[in-house]
C-alpha cells in the first residue's frame, strides 16, 4: 500500500480510489452513489417505484435509515406491552414474543451508529486522526444528538418536579437533584452507574449518554478500524465481530438478564464496534448487482431468523436465551446496506425514511406521553381504570401521537439546531471592508497588499512562473 495512502476498502464518500490501493473498489454498480450500495430499478415498473423512493443525503444509507423507524417504535411497544397485554389481551398473546423484548433494539441502535460512523469518518480521521476533521466530527456529533436531549431533559424535569408536588411518580427517579441534572445534561450521567434503573429523568435517555461516550471513543476507534482493514481479510474480521458480542450474549444468558450491573459497557462496546467492523467489511465487497440481489436475500434471511428465534424460545420456554439474537443485528444490517431490493427498497422509501429522520425524536418523546398515563391511573384510578375505552385509546393513540410530536420536534427543534450548529463551525472567509481610499481592506483594516497590521511592508502577490 503507498505511503499515507487510504486503502479502497475505507475510502471516504466521494473519493475516488487510487490505483496504488491495495484493494479496488467496484463500482459496477451504476446505481453506487457515493461509494455506497443504492437500490437498482430492476424490472417493469421500477420506475414508478424508484421515484417513491427518498433522496439520499451525503454519507446516508437510505435503508439503515429506515430501520431506525422500526427500531424505536420497537422500543415503544415494549414500554407499552404491560398495559398492552391487560388491554387487548387476545390479541397480544400473538405478538407478545417480539413485544417482549424491544429492548433488544437499543442494541441495534448502538450497532447502527458504529457503522455509520465508521462507514462516513474512519477514511477522514482515521489515518493519524487530523485536528481539523476530529473536531468537526464531534461537534457534528453533539449537533446531532443534543438539541433535542435537552428539551426532553428540560420537559422531564418539569414532568417529575409536578409528580413531587401533585401525588405519586409512577417513575420516580432515583436521584432527582442539581448534580444529578448536571450530569444529564452534559450526557455523563450513565458513567459511574451500574445499570440504567430510574438513572435519567426521562427513560429511555440513558442509552444517548452511552452513545455519546461512545462518540467520543470514536477517533481511538477509527485509528484501529483503518489498519484493521488494510492488513485482515473479510473471514477475520467477522470472526472478531462474532468475539466482541460473545461477553455480551453468554453474561446476559448465565444471569437471564441484559440489565446486570455494568453490562451495560460489555453491550455498548460490543455493538457499537462491531458495526464498525461490519463497515469495514461492506466496503470491501465490490458493488455488483448479483451481490446486491444476494444480500437483499440475507436481509430478508435474517430477518425471519430474528422473528423466528424469538418465536422458538417463547414455544420451547427458554426465554432466558433471547440475547443470542444479538449476533444477527450486525449481519442484518451490513446486508440492508449491500442490498438493492425487496425488504431494502421498502426501507428507502420515503415515508419509512422520513420516519428514520424523525426517530431520535420518538425514542425521547415516547416516555414522557407514557408517564402521565400512569400517573392519572395513580391518581383517579376510577376514571382511568382498566379495560374502558378511554384507557384503551390513550394507550393506542401514544404511538400515533408520538409519531406526530416526533416530526414537529425533528421539523422545528432537530433539523435546525444541527444545521444552525453545524454552520458554528464552517470555514468562513474573513469580512472584506473598504478603508478611507476606497482600497479593499482585511478584517484588521490593513489593505490586501502594502502596510500590514502589525505595520510591516506587505509583498506583492507574484504570479506562478513569474521571476521575482
Amino acid at each position: 500500500m503507498c505511503p499515507r495512502q487510504l486503502p479502497s476498502s475505507i475510502s471516504a464518500p466521494g473519493l475516488a480510489p487510487d490505483r496504488c490501493e491495495r484493494f479496488s473498489l467496484s463500482m459496477t454498480n451504476k446505481r453506487a452513489v457515493s461509494g455506497q450500495w443504492a437500490p437498482t430499478a430492476q424490472g417493469s415498473g421500477a420506475q414508478g417505484r424508484s421515484r417513491r423512493a427518498a433522496a439520499a443525503k451525503p454519507g446516508e444509507i437510505l435503508p439503515l435509515t429506515g430501520i431506525r423507524i422500526f427500531a424505536a417504535m420497537a422500543v415503544v411497544f415494549f414500554h407499552m406491552r404491560g398495559n398492552l397485554k391487560d388491554e387487548f389481551p387476545s390479541v397480544l398473546r400473538w405478538v407478545s414474543p417480539v413485544l417482549d423484548h424491544g429492548d433488544l433494539a437499543v442494541d441495534l441502535f448502538f450497532s447502527l451508529s458504529g457503522f455509520l460512523l465508521a462507514w462516513n469518518y474512519v477514511a477522514r480521521i482515521g489515518d493519524h486522526l487530523p485536528a481539523k476533521e476530529t473536531a468537526r466530527y464531534l461537534w457534528s456529533r453533539l449537533a446531532r444528538v443534543w438539541p433535542v436531549y435537552f428539551i426532553t431533559l428540560t420537559i422531564a424535569m418539569l414532568w417529575h418536579g409536578f409528580t413531587v408536588l401533585h401525588g405519586p411518580d409512577p417513575v420516580a427517579p432515583k436521584d432527582f437533584t442539581p448534580l444529578s441534572y448536571l450530569r444529564q445534561l452534559f450526557m455523563v450521567v450513565m458513567w459511574t452507574e451500574p445499570d440504567n434503573n430510574r438513572v435519567t429523568w426521562d427513560g429511555p435517555a440513558w442509552s444517548v449518554s452511552c452513545e455519546w461516550l461512545a462518540y467520543l471513543l470514536f477517533p481511538l476507534l477509527a485509528l484501529l478500524l483503518f489498519r484493521l482493514a488494510a492488513v485482515l481479510r473479510v473471514r477475520h474480521l467477522i470472526m472478531y465481530t462474532l468475539l466482541l458480542l460473545g461477553p455480551v450474549v453468554v453474561l446476559a444468558c448465565a444471569s437471564k438478564n441484559l440489565y446486570i450491573p455494568y453490562l451495560w459497557v460489555l453491550r455498548l462496546l460490543g455493538a457499537f464496534v462491531g458495526g464498525g467492523v461490519a463497515a469495514m467489511i461492506v466496503r470491501r465487497i465490490p458493488r455488483t448487482a448479483r451481490n446486491g440481489w444476494w444480500a437483499s436475500r440475507a436481509t430478508e434471511a435474517v430477518l425471519i431468523a430474528i422473528v423466528a428465534y424469538l418465536y422458538l424460545i417463547k414455544l420451547v420456554d427458554r426465554p432466558q436465551y433471547y440475547p443470542v439474537v444479538l449476533f444477527l443485528f450486525v449481519p442484518l444490517i451490513a446486508a440492508s446496506a449491500m442490498a438493492t431490493g425487496g425488504v431494502a427498497r421498502v426501507l428507502s422509501s420515503r415515508a419509512i425514511v422520513r420516519g428514520g429522520h424523525i426517530s431520535y425524536s420518538v425514542y425521547l418523546v415516547h416516555m414522557l406521553l407514557i408517564e402521565p398515563i400512569w400517573w392519572a391511573q395513580n391518581v383517579w384510578p376510577k376514571t382511568f381504570a382498566p379495560h374502558t375505552l378511554l384507557v384503551e385509546g390513550l394507550f393506542l393513540s401514544v404511538p400515533v401521537v408520538a409519531l406526530a410530536l416526533s416530526y414537529l420536534m425533528w421539523r422545528f427543534v432537530e433539523e435546525p439546531a444541527r444545521r444552525a450548529m453545524t454552520a458554528m463551525v464552517k470555514r468562513r472567509r474573513p469580512p472584506v471592508s473598504h478603508g478611507t481610499d476606497g482600497a479593499a481592506t482585511n478584517g484588521n483594516g490593513s489593505a490586501g497588499r502594502g502596510v500590514q497590521g502589525d505595520g510591516s511592508l506587505g509583498k506583492r502577490p507574484v504570479a506562478p512562473g513569474s521571476v521575482r
